[in-house]
Parts: C-alpha cells; structure tokens; sequence
C-alpha cells in the first residue's frame, strides 16, 4: 500500500501538482485518509456484528475529530496503525455493552483523567508531522476545545443514554491512551539514542 501512495505522490511531483519539499507531508497525508476511510468501513462491519452500529459511528467520529487535532502515537505502519485502531473499536464497543458496579464511576474517572492531559499537553506531534510553534497554538486550542465539548457532551449523554456517552468518553479515553503510549515511546527512544552515543 505504501508503494501505491509513493508512486501517487511521484505522479503528482512530476506533474508539478506538489513541491518535492512537501512529498512526505503529502505522503503521510494519503496514509491518514486510508486509514480513515479504511477504519470507517471496517467500523460499519464491526458495529454492525455487534448490534451497536449508532454507538459505533458516534465514537468513531468523536476519536477521529479529537485525535486528527490532539495528536499522539502513530503506529509504525498504516496496517499496524490499522489492526490497532480495530482493536480499539472492538474493546470500546464491548465496555459499552457491558454492565456492572461502578461501570460509569469508572468511565468519568478516566475520561477526566484523559482529556486532563489532552488539555495540556495537546498537540503531541508525531516525526513524519511536525509542526511549527504557530501551528502548535492553533491546533492545541481546537483540540481544547474539542476535548471539553465531548466531555461535557459525555456527561450530559449519561442523564439521557449511557452507551451513547461511554461512546463520547471513550474516544477521550483512548486520546488519552494514545497520549501514554507516546510518552513511552519517546522516552524508550531518547534511551535508546543516549545509550548509542555513550558507545
């Protein structure tokens, strides 16, 4: 798939459409918009085989808008970035089927912990993405804002329809997630850089 994108990117390259200087941006691009396109239909099926078709999309689209602006880890490859994002839907749709104590404690709990650090620390760019410090404030303030709609959207939804809401908070949650896995990955890789020059 990679090898498609590039040779699209060529086309376009020699046709003048793009500046060589800008190839990875536009690569990185494609990427993204398969991903999406190919985690928006797997979702259909996925929501579809689990009877939660509504909650699936409302969480899709609650992710997507909050991680496309807040930033976070990037699996090392769009099929890894891919079954990766699966499995996510899948783990999500199944704690908005579930029922048990303190299920909703729980949910808030996280969510709050989540869209704190989003908060804060949004955007975490990725290395095939950086961004310049005007960029940095531009989109740190969409994904604020993003992120406290979705958690005031989540609690309301709860007075109304819980799985509606575990939906909206879940796509918190997992930015959140998404936020830890890149903190680890920077810091194994900084580690692993420090111990490369020390040899």
């Amino acid at each position: 798939m990679r090898k498609l994108f590039e040779r699209i990117v060529d086309f376009m390259e020699e046709n003048g459409s793009i500046q060589s200087e800008y190839r990875d941006v536009y690569l990185f691009a494609l990427q993204t918009v398969a991903v999406y396109a190919f985690n928006i239909g797997t979702g259909v099926v996925i929501g579809a085989a689990f009877g939660e078709l509504l909650y699936c999309m409302i969480f899709l689209i609650a992710f997507m808008l909050l991680r496309q602006e807040a930033g976070g880890y990037h699996a090392p490859g769009w099929m890894s970035c891919y079954f990766l994002s699966c499995g996510i839907l899948v783990l999500t749709l199944l704690w908005i089927k579930a029922e048990f104590a303190y299920q909703t404690c729980l949910t808030i709990a996280a969510a709050l912990a989540a869209g704190m650090g989003i908060f804060l620390f949004a955007p975490l760019e990725d290395k095939n993405k950086p961004l310049e410090e005007a960029e940095k404030k531009v989109i740190g303030k969409k994904a604020r804002i993003i992120v406290v709609t979705e958690l005031i959207l989540g609690m309301v939804f709860l007075a109304v329809n819980q799985r509606a809401a575990y939906a909206v908070l879940g796509a918190v949650i997992w930015c959140g997630v998404s936020y830890l896995a890149w903190s680890v990955k920077r810091y194994t890789e900084k580690n692993g850089k420090s111990r490369e020059d020390n040899n």
